[in-house]
């Protein structure tokens, strides 16, 4: 069996994609970087400030009282 690389992954997924609906897809993947380089992903920014994503526990600590839209 031979190793799939992640390019080769991501252009698999593309070709599923008709072409009318590649613009919209490299729009979305272009913001996830900045114009030097840098990633602007939730975990690369949670990275470079020393944090990490908050455990369910965590989260329910700080977050546990706040009101729902009665959707789960």
């Amino acid at each position: 069996m031979e190793a799939v690389t992640t390019r080769e992954t991501a252009h698999a997924l593309l070709d599923r994609y008709p072409d009318e609906e590649l613009d919209d897809i490299v729009a979305f993947l272009s913001c996830r970087r900045s114009a030097n380089g840098t990633d602007l992903s939730a975990k690369a920014i949670l990275a470079r400030h020393g944090e990490r994503p908050l455990t369910a526990e965590e989260f329910d600590r700080h977050f546990g009282d706040l009101p729902t839209d009665g959707e789960g």
